[in-house]
């Protein structure tokens, strides 16, 4: 869907759900309540159904954040750079002894905190708390080099720019799934031998990536420019953790639901392995509260952008009550059990580019994302990293930004809960993503997104699983996989669409059957009532698309764009200048370029056969050529040795998702106003 149809969308501007929920209430028959008013699930015919997801969150979901009492305060020095002092604080509660999981709280003062490093808590039971993530609270000023203000986990400075933490797992015991199908959503499984298991057992469950079922799911045939892309490589191994707790012969009954299904036709000869383990080197119980995180607001793509907020490489972790502004992939959420609690992300300027970062990223499983914000143009405000297993839920947030989206992103996670979320000028996607980032093919299965409203939705259902839309409000979209122009991909599971269902919350109904009311009580829900939730108006943001008299709509307007080379600064001659309709602006490069090239994302299949471009400083350019991507393929459909101040070639209509500008020959450094993209009827 092309930038237009936001502007058709607005029959859902002031939308809200109190007025939707005065009308009667849409039904789905994958969760309801029976008689009793206990939770029921419709299943597949091989039995699989939507799982339990109230087991996201700290310790397990339902469990209240704990308030532990200060041990030291750090005031701000005015002065100089305040790392070193934060962390000598917190090096020194390190060396106190554990009570009850706990060491102590570092609290900072109200007042900023100018840091020029990371703040690293790499020992379990340790707070670092603020006064507030307001104007009068704590503030953690970043300046200085690259980093991530805040890194929880094993590791150092490596670790704030993206290191994996170690996470190293000792087997004890193994034995393998006999069973020759185990649903998604399945709390038990029958193994080969159950000898030297007990109840209490940590295991990991080994499902492996096989080349059988890299072809079932059609994964084997993504070619990018005539190279052959990897999905997820064979011998992979999609790594999910659980609790036994029971045994019955051979049969194990686990804590948590599976995320995924286990077919065995697919997964031989490895199999699927079962290990009692033992989790070395992790920390735990640590907690981030009430801080705000700021650094200057940047104009730049993500990949050049200094600063990060927090990296949670721990498990049974929180942080609640933080302001991140202006920091990009904000959040990394790499451990178990870890929940962020109105967490607020705010980018004053779009990410500039094709690629985009992502405010919210989940890497591990069980993780809790509730009451939580972010605001931005060309983001991603909630992905998952490959071969991660779920529950892991998006709740009661609310994002804004247009071009933005949650959309898993990388080879295959399973098991996301999307539950009473709003994008109001943005997306919902569990897709397939094609050759996109080098082959991120199928990114989701089993994902359910409940009660939501969003511009638009992409539910596709990877081959033999299934992924949900139910009780959403926002358009429905059908793509080919990204970069391809067919098949088109038929829609996923739709249920109750345009038409809220009465189960207002589903984790909230989970966690409730669970755990009763108190459950709710512990992470701040009075009820499972339309009242405890933000998403109640929809305000969409009017898109007034820049026109041609001649042509009609720019459907390049705005759009994301690389380039090879920006002259100066990005603010100033980045390669958006060409696009923003603003005639005093360009985008120019550097002086001994000996070629320049200038990529809109269309951000999806677009019908176009007009462009139009206009030279900003005379003359310049001496040889060009205009290409469209197709079915992973660039298509010449133009070439010349001229543009000048206004350049308008038409050609046969044909869907682009890219659009590449290749300037080869030029007599000073090129300098482009304007580059638009039009369909003509």
């Amino acid at each position: 869907m092309n930038k237009l149809s936001t502007a058709l969308f607005l029959i859902f501007i002031f939308l809200g759900i109190n007025s939707i929920f005065a009308q009667n209430s849409g039904k789905t028959e994958w969760v309801n309540y029976d008689q009793n008013g206990k939770l029921v699930y419709k299943t597949t015919p091989a039995g699989d159904q939507i799982m339990d997801f109230s087991h996201a969150g700290y310790k397990g979901g339902g469990v209240a954040l704990p308030t532990i009492t200060t041990t030291i305060v750090v005031k701000p020095s005015g002065t100089g750079d305040d790392t070193k002092v934060i962390q000598a604080a917190i090096d020194q509660v390190a060396k106190m002894p554990l009570q009850n999981g706990f060491r102590g709280a570092v609290e900072l003062s109200a007042g900023v905190f100018n840091c020029a490093s990371s703040i690293i808590i790499s020992e379990s039971g340790i707070v670092l708390r603020g006064k507030g993530s307001d104007q009068n609270g704590t503030t953690i000023k970043m300046s200085g080099a690259p980093h991530t203000a805040i890194v929880i986990g094993k590791g150092n400075t490596k670790v704030a720019l993206g290191a994996v933490e170690a996470n190293e797992q000792v087997e004890q015991v193994t034995t393998r799934f006999v069973d020759s199908y185990v649903p998604f959503g399945a709390k038990s499984f029958n193994v080969a031998d159950a000898k030297g298991f007990k109840i209490g057992d940590t295991i990991a469950i080994y499902r492996p990536t096989t080349d059988a079922w890299i072809h079932f799911m059609e994964m084997d045939n993504m070619y990018r420019e005539g190279k052959k892309q990897t999905w997820v490589g064979a011998g992979r191994q999609e790594i999910s953790k659980r609790i036994i707790k029971a045994i019955a012969g051979n049969r194990l009954t686990i804590d948590v639901p599976l995320a995924d299904s286990y077919d065995a036709k697919f997964l031989l000869p490895m199999g699927v392995k079962v290990a009692k383990i033992k989790v070395l080197n992790r920390v735990t119980n640590v907690g981030v509260e009430d801080v705000h995180i700021q650094c200057e607001p940047l104009e730049s793509s993500y990949g050049n952008a200094p600063y990060a907020g927090i990296r949670v490489g721990g498990d049974d972790c929180w942080v609640k009550n933080v302001f991140a502004e202006e920091t990009m992939n904000t959040t990394v959420l790499a451990g178990d059990r870890i929940t962020m609690q109105r967490v607020k992300i705010k980018h004053t300027y779009a990410n500039l580019g094709a690629s985009k970062p992502a405010d919210f990223s989940l890497e591990g499983s069980q993780n809790l994302i509730d009451r939580c914000e972010a605001t931005g143009g060309n983001t991603y405000f909630v992905w998952t990293s490959s071969l991660i297993t779920g529950p892991n839920v998006v709740l009661n947030s609310t994002f804004k930004g247009i071009g933005s989206r949650i959309q898993p992103h990388q080879r295959w996670a399973t098991g996301l809960l999307t539950d009473n979320c709003t994008i109001a000028d943005g997306n919902i996607d569990f897709m397939n993503r094609g050759i996109a980032g080098s082959g991120h093919g199928w990114t989701m299965a089993w994902a359910v997104a409940w009660n939501c409203i969003a511009k638009s939705y992409i539910i596709q259902n990877p081959p033999g699983t299934v992924n949900w839309a139910i009780g959403c409000i926002g358009e429905r979209e059908q793509t080919a996989r990204l970069f391809d122009s067919s098949p088109i991909i038929p829609d996923g599971t739709f249920d109750s669409h345009g038409k809220p269902v009465a189960i207002q919350s589903l984790y909230l109904a989970q966690l409730q059957e669970r755990l009763g009311k108190t459950g709710l009580k512990n992470i701040g829900y009075q009820s499972n009532d339309i009242t405890e939730f933000t998403n109640k108006a929809v305000t969409l943001t009017p898109f007034n698309p820049e026109r041609d008299p001649k042509l009609g709509v720019n459907l390049a307007y705005e759009r994301p764009v690389n380039t090879n080379n920006v002259r100066g600064t990005t603010r100033e001659f980045g390669g958006e200048r060409a696009l923003d309709g603003n005639g005093k602006t360009y985008w120019a490069v550097n002086d001994g370029l000996k070629e320049a090239t200038f990529e809109v994302d269309m951000e999806g299949p677009v019908l176009i056969n007009a462009l139009k471009m206009s030279e900003a400083l005379g003359q310049r350019i001496e040889e060009y050529k205009v290409e469209v991507q197709l079915d992973s393929k660039w298509i010449l459909v133009d070439k010349g040795t001229t543009i000048g101040v206004d350049k308008t070639v038409k050609f046969p209509s044909i869907v682009a998702w890219k659009v590449k500008l290749t300037i080869s020959k030029f007599n000073d450094y090129p300098a482009l106003k304007s580059f638009g993209l039009y369909f003509v009827k």
